[in-house]
């Protein structure tokens, strides 16, 4: 009993440790440009960003193994199991979705200001090429949810495989876009602002 109450503590830690490592990043970036209570809030909204766009990301990093090896072997992990994992990510998708849109919005506030500075500068049409592969992860986060998990819920058990492994490949695509989109952020984060052009 003491032994599981001292890892509960434990398992705690590398999630919260690594939580405070990705809120570090928004201290560094473009939420410095401003200063008083701006940039405070503008500092904020870019933390909670990137612990959305963390958790959704990393999320998906357990989600695909889960599935690969629900896809393997149907003992290792049985479908009530798949369809507890897959509702409690379906849960924290759309916390870190509507977190992403909502701090998505602030953030383009204070870096583009209007749609003029979307269309007209660099950094604005690179941030549109983000916005694209966003709303490509989304369509297929959506289809995964709507499609995929309620047909994979009804499926007879010789299909199930056949489900399992069409989820896992979209839970893919969403990490490879993902990873598109974190290289974008890192070009963004070397670019002037379009508000300030």
């Amino acid at each position: 009993m003491l032994a599981t109450r001292r890892a509960c503590p434990a398992r705690a830690r590398q999630p919260a440790l690594a939580a405070v490592l990705l809120v570090s990043l928004a201290g560094v970036g473009h939420s410095r440009v401003e200063e008083g209570i701006a940039g405070a809030v503008h500092l904020v909204f870019d933390a909670a960003h990137l612990l959305a766009a963390g958790a959704w990301l990393g999320g998906l990093v357990p989600l695909v193994l889960i599935l690969s090896t629900n896809h393997r072997d149907r003992e290792v992990s049985p479908a009530a199991d798949l369809d507890q994992v897959l509702m409690r990510f379906s849960g924290m998708g759309y916390v870190a979705v509507a977190t992403l849109v909502g701090t998505g919005l602030v953030n383009s506030w204070y870096l583009v200001g209007n749609v003029t500075g979307l269309l007209e500068t660099a950094y604005g049409r690179v941030l549109v090429t983000k916005l694209v592969l966003f709303a490509g992860m989304l369509a297929l986060a959506v289809s995964n949810r709507f499609w995929i998990v309620p047909s994979l819920a009804r499926a007879r058990t010789d299909r199930l495989s056949v489900w399992t492994a069409r989820l896992r490949n979209h839970a893919l695509c969403e990490q490879l876009l993902g990873l598109i989109v974190l290289l974008i952020v890192s070009v963004l984060g070397t670019m002037r602002p379009a508000i300030g052009q």
